[in-house]
């Protein structure tokens, strides 16, 4: 048998001992100071990096770049599809889906394959604090300096044999990892763009996409790039400075400039001795005092970890001593890496190095923040912090527990899934192959993730003290936002990923009910942020800054019967609504097109509602979904203009010169408008609303420079809506269509009677 070298409590504590009922001092904030300086903290991680502000040109450059879906081969994945501030900086899935997505703006838990099938092997890495890692990236550390205590001998990549230094890596690890993702079939390039060419030849390809250049010139319907890149790069030829290597530059920035280490526990080793709670106290005690274990699994030289803080150790909670590998056989979930013969097996880090002393093992993570990254895990089987303790604390049972009754159907990814409990048959074979190593050590004395014999007070001690490690940030929309495009910094190519839920809101931080999610206080919503609330009736208000803008309101999660509903005006409720969610149970969805102010909105059920998590969203209502805006007939080509009529859902009606008229029914409450005009010379400007409008007089108008305008109208009152085209006589020849799609569905209505312009009075509201 082969001998090789074991993990110990890696991923989150790095101690395979039992802690013998370990007595906690009476003191514990000296003994904690003495343990703080033993280990060297200084509750600073960022000393001795050089981290950009979210503010610095060529951060802003790459948030940019991260969020479109243009860096994909076949333009549907962006990085942030799998790597979303409001996801913990990862998906929120188990397993990722980058490719092949049915929906490829839907994030998190509903996000599919349109085959049904699963193709990424590994869970999403956080990007939150990925600059801590100071040795290497990827879950098999593939991308890693050769020596890491000196970086100039260079970063070893996938795409030279392994020891060797890569030349086009760039110049830090972050830079280096960008390079792959694009050039993965599964995660961003896709299974048919550029099939077999080189992976330098395709990141060409890109990047002259993005530079709109060579061969791929043209490929983006909108490219604005290049003058992006030059108030970054300098004000040159865009061959010069469109490259990849300074998207990979720009790339790193971004996640460079993500420092969200301001959490309690930095505060505390600082000084402030009132930032932990008495039981983050025990935890931190528990998690740097635990004995140390033996040297552990990896090739790299032997090294003594000292208790939990070895092997996620110094002040950035990742693997900056000792080994960075670890063997820790949590189940083997997912399709596997595909090696022949042997397709639905992950080997970790063997992969690379091809040393079977790593069989196994994967890369320790930092645990900075650790608390919103979940699903934990190289194949993310475990959802929560408590699951993962209690692997260690007994690994054989809760992998038994976990694969006999497929836990993998539990969380929330596969659940739905018909046939879930046949996903993943090899799951069984994998994972004891792995656990046998460690029980191997184990009978030859080496004690490594032996039972941890914790109690219950003392795990949910290491629990919380691990939720010390979370900066208020990543739990706060408002703090996030910076890392997110707005609306004034551009979207330079029409594919920006605007990323939304399963329940087709946009997407929002959610909030944790049933894990006891501070409940909101106040009556006022903040925009992309989930609470949670319980009782029978909450009134709250949304602060819009923005005319045409969709507004969303969603409910899910907790149990009762919800209706959510909307007044413009006033506190709303059943009888005054001007809008209604639509839904089944708790999981309900409302939608209104809206103006800047202050909006309303109640959640109300007379019989109650407990755990809750409700959310508020907006988007802009002139902003046609795809890459390409979607043609209409021309409708003057063989029909004559008309300055007056009635329009049919789904039908173009051709505008006469100057000032067209037009009109039609929206007979179910919950319907959409989406107006379009196309075709034509000169520009048309688009006015909207209830009563005949103007330039001067409507509720909602799309004015671009040209003809191409759209508007979307959700949850129009039902009765008669009005639609101005006018181009002050220089348009002609423009095309109007207006599609009516009722609520939950996509049929479409045609209107009925016709109304007199000249008696607005006579007309239903």
């Amino acid at each position: 048998m082969i001998k090789v070298k074991t993990s110990a409590f890696a991923l989150l504590m790095g101690s395979a001992f039992s802690t013998c009922a370990l007595p906690i001092p009476d003191d514990l904030d000296q003994a904690l100071s003495e343990l703080i300086i033993q280990h060297g903290l200084t509750g600073k991680p960022a000393t001795g990096f050089d981290l950009p502000g979210v503010d610095d040109p060529e951060v802003k450059l790459g948030k940019l770049l991260f969020f479109t879906k243009a860096l994909s081969g076949d333009k549907q994945v962006a990085c942030a599809s799998c790597h979303h501030p409001y996801l913990g900086g990862g998906d929120g899935l188990s397993l990722p889906v980058g490719t092949l997505a049915q929906d490829p703006d839907i994030l998190g838990p509903g996000r599919k394959t349109t085959t049904g099938q699963f193709y990424v092997p590994r869970n999403s890495p956080s990007i939150f604090n990925a600059w801590v890692h100071k040795r290497s990236l990827f879950r098999d550390a593939r991308v890693e300096f050769l020596d890491w205590l000196n970086p100039d001998q260079g970063i070893s990549t996938p795409d030279v044999p392994y020891g060797e230094a890569d030349p086009n890596a760039g110049d830090s690890l972050l830079a280096a990892q960008a390079r792959f993702p694009v050039v993965t079939p599964s995660e961003m390039q896709g299974f048919e763009f550029m099939k077999g060419a080189h992976n330098d030849a395709v990141r060409a390809h890109l990047a002259a996409r993005i530079g709109n250049y060579g061969n791929a010139q043209g490929e983006l319907f909108r490219n604005q790039w290049r003058d992006y890149f030059a108030a970054v790069y300098g004000d040159k030829s865009a061959e010069e400075i469109v490259t990849f290597d300074n998207i990979t530059r720009a790339l790193a920035a971004y996640q460079q400039s993500m420092n969200m280490t301001d959490n309690p526990w930095n505060r505390y080793v600082q000084g402030d001795k009132t930032a932990l709670t008495t039981s983050q106290k025990r935890g931190a005690f528990l998690y740097l005092y635990m004995p140390p274990p033996p040297s552990d699994g990896g090739s790299e030289p032997d090294f003594l970890p000292t208790q939990c803080i070895g092997c996620h150790n110094t002040d950035s909670f990742s693997q900056t001593k000792g080994t960075n590998y670890h063997r820790l056989a949590f189940a083997q979930i997912g399709p596997g890496i595909g090696e022949t013969g042997d397709e639905s097996n992950d080997r970790g880090r063997t992969l690379r190095n091809q040393n079977l002393a790593d069989i196994y093992s994967f890369r320790s993570t930092t645990l900075l923040n650790v608390e919103v990254t979940g699903p934990y895990g190289h194949a993310g089987n475990y959802d929560t912090l408590e699951e993962v303790i209690e692997h260690y604390d007994d690994y054989h049972a809760i992998l038994d527990d976990y694969i006999d009754n497929q836990g993998w159907c539990k969380q929330p990814q596969f659940k739905d899934i018909k046939n879930c409990v046949d996903l993943f048959p090899d799951t069984r074979r994998h994972t004891d192959a792995a656990a046998k190593i460690i029980d191997d050590e184990i009978a030859d004395g080496a004690p490594v993730l032996r039972k941890l014999e914790l109690s219950p007070q003392e795990k949910a001690d290491l629990v919380n003290f691990m939720k010390a490690l979370t900066d208020p940030c990543v739990k706060q929309a408002d703090c996030l936002a910076a890392w997110l495009p707005q609306p004034h910094e551009g979207d330079p190519d029409g594919l920006q990923l605007y990323a939304k839920n399963y329940q087709g809101t946009p997407l929002y931080l959610p909030a944790d009910c049933a894990q006891g999610d501070t409940a909101v206080t106040g009556s006022r919503l903040m925009l992309d942020q989930g609470e949670c609330i319980s009782g029978k009736a909450h009134y709250f208000y949304v602060d819009v800054a923005q005319d045409n803008t969709t507004l969303y309101f969603s409910s899910r999660s907790g149990t009762g019967q919800p209706r959510l509903f909307y007044n413009a005006y006033q506190w709303a409720d059943p009888q005054n609504a001007q809008a209604t969610s639509h839904g089944t149970g708790t999981e309900q969805v409302l939608k209104v097109t809206v103006n800047r102010g202050r909006h309303f909105v109640s959640v109300i059920d007379p019989n109650g509602y407990q755990g809750l998590s409700v959310a508020a969203g907006v988007d802009s209502a002139l902003r046609e979904p795809g890459e390409l805006p979607r043609d209409i007939v021309n409708a003057c080509v063989e029909g004559l203009p008309s300055g007056y009529t009635e329009l049919l859902s789904g039908k173009a009606q051709c505008a006469a010169p100057g000032d067209g008229y037009f009109f039609i029914k929206v007979t179910d409450p919950g319907s959409t408008l989406e107006i379009r005009t196309r075709h034509g010379v000169g520009n048309s400007d688009l006015f909207a609303g209830t009563f005949w409008p103007s330039r001067d007089m409507y509720t909602f108008a799309s004015r671009r420079l040209d003809n191409s305008e759209f508007l979307r109208i959700d949850s129009p009152l039902p009765g008669w809506y009005y639609v101005l085209v006018s181009g002050n006589g220089q348009n002609e020849g423009v095309s109007i269509q207006v599609d009516v799609i009722k609520a939950d569905s996509a049929s479409r209505e045609k209107g009925n009677r016709k109304p007199n312009r000249a008696n607005n009075a006579t007309l239903p509201n």
